[in-house]
């Protein structure tokens, strides 16, 4: 595939990545994801400032590591500077999703760890640190290269984040492993928390959540999940 075929491609899974998202209730009106430039490693695809369920191919935009739009004039997100510093740090990572899914947002403020209860979730099975030095100016917005940095040093190698009273970071090596693991996680909330409330959960072990993520990310399984995914946006239309 030729780089301008691969660009282009990177593109179409964004929006779609968007419109997933956005129809899985992981996004709503806000949150946003990224994928890095296949053909420039120190760059990033990222929409304008629209909701994610209007993101279009036109509407993605080359940014840099400082959070800097290189190519289009459209009004960018206010925390694309998230993304840049993750990027910086994170060679590894190819994509990202910033979300406030609200099954995650109990986890952010009491103190209960989360953590993987089904195997769906096993990605997380290293952990997911809760990021709590936020800059109150800001309105608890990261968007300042300083913030950014330091969610970057909280993420660490990790593939999840959460944040402490705003939302989650979930990051990967392709935009459908991002996809996979953001509704999983939301997911994998939504059952802790079920669980707690009849007993003492049983956790998977990083074991089985290592062996977990290897089978879920197989092509084969991702390429399942992805075609239901985006069969359940287009038949509504």
């Amino acid at each position: 595939m030729s780089g301008a075929d691969m660009l282009s491609s990177t593109i179409e899974k964004l929006v779609l990545a968007n419109q997933i998202l956005s129809n899985e209730g992981i996004l709503d009106a806000f949150g946003h994801v990224s994928a890095r430039n296949p053909d420039n490693p120190e760059q990033f695809l990222l929409s304008r400032a629209v909701a994610p369920s209007l993101v279009t191919e036109d509407g993605v935009m080359l940014h840099d590591f400082d959070g800097d739009v290189l190519d289009k004039a459209y009004a960018p997100y206010a925390e694309r500077i998230l993304h840049a510093r993750i990027y910086k740090a994170r060679p590894d990572v190819q994509a990202i999703c910033h979300n406030h899914a609200a099954p995650l947002l109990p986890f952010t403020v009491t103190g209960v760890e989360l953590k993987p209860i089904m195997h769906m979730a096993g990605m997380f099975y290293d952990g997911i640190p809760v990021y709590d030095e936020g800059e109150a100016a800001s309105g608890m917005l990261i968007v300042s290269a300083s913030e950014a940095d330091r969610v970057a040093r909280a993420l660490g190698g990790k593939r999840g984040l959460l944040m402490r009273g705003h939302g989650a970071v979930v990051v990967g090596s392709t935009v459908e492993e991002v996809v996979m693991s953001s509704v999983y996680l939301a997911a994998n909330a939504e059952v802790q928390y079920r669980a707690m409330q009849m007993g003492t959960p049983k956790f998977i072990s990083p074991e089985e959540g290592q062996a977990a993520m290897e089978k879920n990310f197989r092509p084969i399984a991702l390429g399942r999940a992805w075609s239901y995914w985006v069969d359940r946006v287009k038949s509504k239309g």
